[in-house]
């Protein structure tokens, strides 16, 4: 079946020789480009290459089987057309061995093949997460045994910093997001380091001169402005009200003189935004008689929005002189010398703790493939990943606004002078920061590629495929609008402007007047009945949601298929998206059942409440108080024992 491509996806399947980003919106395309860009070059008359020749990576197992498994569908039906052609054969032979994978994947391929020069045994496995998660507890434990016994004054300052009267379990979880934190980077060492380094020059320094209070300026300064705008809204409606205007005026002037005063002093420096927060004050309304209370009342609330804000502002922006700030950065340094401490023996016991067991965990994987393929001391490939870059024609990377630092530092070791890169992604997209994928880095190329339309011949350029060919147009407009308004550099690190929104491209919907977005509010206080208690907020929605499928089903709402034609909706066509659903599911499927809806919903599994854990636990229940009946006939009617209900 023939396709006909879009002018951008064209560019994308076709363009040569040059790094490539593609910023490639939902529902575009990007799969199917991204095959036809795969087979277009491995059956390219003049010059050919072979499938075991790219590097394909994509973002999770299942996604690399789908990639191979439509390649494979591709060639197939090529060789259909073409029975006679080798090319194709060969493909097909090598197919099965082509780079299709995880980065996870691949670091653990290299890892294996090069065990020696990582010093590693052979037969190392990989931790799964509940282990992992087992085996740091337990170096997190040994740590402390071992800090606590030698008292240093680093570790003794941090304890005091962050333990808890009765523990130090705080302790625990700011060492333990420190040693994830730092996994992302190339030289976790060499960050945590520079780090201190800057804090050591912030207790000399003045703090306009530091990122952090920069930051912290322009904050002040847009948070004001911000401010100032809805209040002055506030004072017009007051310009068309003379008589409250006469009373109100002279404080909301005074507020707006006092916003622009700290406006102006935030660009001066630290201390002079520092004086005009700690000046300002909440001015004084006179009193009113005769106006409309409900009007005196909103223009009440701007002043009190106002000064509130300032205050918010004053209370946890900048709340110190400069001459504090340097103190408290001064007294900071015992602290982060000994959570670098910290950090640096929970990763010795932790290691210690793999190595007895011949283990590996994922980031393991990605720092030795680093040190395989990376000089530490130069920065430059090392001559394996110089043999491995020429085997490789071409490095196609998928989700790539998923991608974290050390992870492009292995695309770049392994891309050899002259080849290209093909990076796809979208930002709006990036959901993995809490893994600690940084999507600053497929920004960064975002801003600095030139478009296609503009970039030289073997210049670095990007392409945008922002026509989506999956949803009705009224879904595209309602998210632009709602993302165009909150979206932006400050919020979101990115604008989004024309270029970033959605554009419709799928022909075969019909136009209909039924399909516009819906937005409901439902009421926190909804009751079943007359006298009855307000039930449940999840209990509401899930019945409100339950009402509005079943009207659906009984009117037959009608549903496109990807011919063009319609069908009456069904259960399956409907799904019901939730941020948390393990604690919601069970409302929502009883609400459904109510009204004769069938759902299927999976519940996220448990470690500790696994057949096989479960049994342990009660052994070790009984072990500890054997009259306890629940834990000892769980542990008899297990395999352990094998009794029988009648035994």
């Amino acid at each position: 079946m023939s396709v006909t491509w879009t002018e951008e996806q064209k560019q994308v399947i076709e363009t040569r020789n040059t790094n490539l980003l593609v910023s490639a919106a939902a529902g575009s395309g990007k799969t199917a480009v991204l095959v036809e860009r795969v087979i277009r070059r491995i059956t390219d008359p003049q010059d050919p290459v072979d499938i075991d020749g790219l590097l394909i990576v994509t973002f999770t197992n299942a996604a690399a089987a789908e990639m191979r498994e439509r390649i494979a569908d591709r060639l197939l039906a090529q060789l259909a057309e073409e029975p006679g052609s080798r090319r194709l054969r060969r493909q097909l032979a090598l197919l099965g061995g082509a780079r299709i994978q995880t980065v996870h994947a691949f670091c653990l391929d290299l890892v294996r093949q090069n065990f020696t020069q990582c010093g590693v045994n052979p037969g190392f496995r990989l931790l799964d997460t509940a282990e992992s998660q087992l085996l740091k507890e337990q170096a997190m434990e040994e740590m402390l045994e071992e800090q606590y016994a030698d008292q240093d004054p680093d570790f003794l300052a941090a304890l005091d910093n962050f333990a808890e009267e009765r523990g130090d379990r705080k302790l625990q979880q700011v060492v333990m997001e420190l040693y994830e934190g730092l996994r992302s980077h190339v030289d976790p060492a060499g960050w945590l380091e520079q780090a201190i380094q800057t804090a050591e020059y912030g207790a000399h320094s003045q703090p306009e001169e530091l990122e952090w209070c920069q930051d912290l300026l322009r904050y002040v300064e847009e948070q004001t402005a911000y401010l100032e705008g809805r209040l002055l809204a506030a004072y017009r409606q007051l310009e068309e009200v003379p008589e409250v205007l006469a009373k109100y005026g002279p404080a909301f002037e005074q507020c707006l003189a006092g916003g622009r005063q700290i406006r102006q002093a935030a660009g001066q420096g630290w201390d002079a935004c520092f004086e005009a927060l700690r000046q300002f004050s909440k001015p004084r309304l006179a009193a009113v008689r005769g106006a409309d209370k409900g009007f005196t009342d909103r223009m009440k609330e701007a002043r009190d929005a106002f000064c509130a804000g300032i205050e918010q502002l004053a209370a946890e922006a900048v709340s110190r002189p400069g001459s504090q700030v340097r103190r408290e950065l001064a007294a900071s340094l015992p602290i982060l010398r000994g959570l670098r401490d910290l950090e640096q023996a929970f990763e010795r016991f932790y290691g210690q703790g793999k190595k007895r067991r011949n283990a590996l965990d994922f980031s393991d994987l990605e720092h030795l493939a680093i040190g395989l393929l990376v000089d530490r001391k130069t920065g430059e490939q090392t001559l394996l990943a110089r043999q491995l870059a020429e085997g490789i024609q071409e490095i196609l990377v998928d989700e790539y606004q998923d991608t974290n630092e050390i992870q492009d530092c292995l695309f770049q070791a392994l891309r050899r002078p002259g080849n290209s890169l093909f990076l796809v992604g979208d930002v709006k997209q990036s959901i993995y920061r809490f893994r600690l994928a940084d999507p600053t880095i497929f920004l960064g190329k975002y801003n600095r590629f030139k478009s296609w339309q503009e970039a030289a011949d073997g210049e670095e350029r990007k392409i945008l495929l922002s026509r989506n060919f999956r949803s009705r147009r009224e879904i595209l407009e309602s998210t632009n609008f709602i993302f165009s308004n909150i979206l932006s550099v400050e919020m979101g690190e990115m604008d989004y402007g024309e270029d970033e929104a959605l554009h419709f491209g799928a022909a075969y919907y019909p136009e209909r007047m039924d399909c516009q977005t819906e937005f409901h509010l439902i009421s926190a206080h909804q009751k079943a009945g007359e006298n009855d208690k307000p039930v449940k907020k999840v209990t509401a929605e899930a019945r409100f949601v339950a009402a509005r499928i079943r009207k659906l089903l009984d009117e037959g709402y009608p549903v496109t298929e990807s011919d063009g034609t319609l069908r009456p909706c069904r259960p399956e066509d409907i799904v019901i998206l939730m941020r948390s659903p393990g604690s919601r599911s069970a409302a929502f499927a009883a609400a459904l059942a109510e009204r004769d809806i069938p759902c299927s919903f999976q519940e996220s599994g448990d470690f500790f409440h696994t057949m096989e854990i479960s049994v342990m636990l009660s052994l070790l229940e009984i072990v500890d108080n054997p009259r306890q009946d629940v834990p000892l006939i769980s542990v008899l009617r297990s395999p352990l024992f094998g009794f029988t209900a009648d035994r």
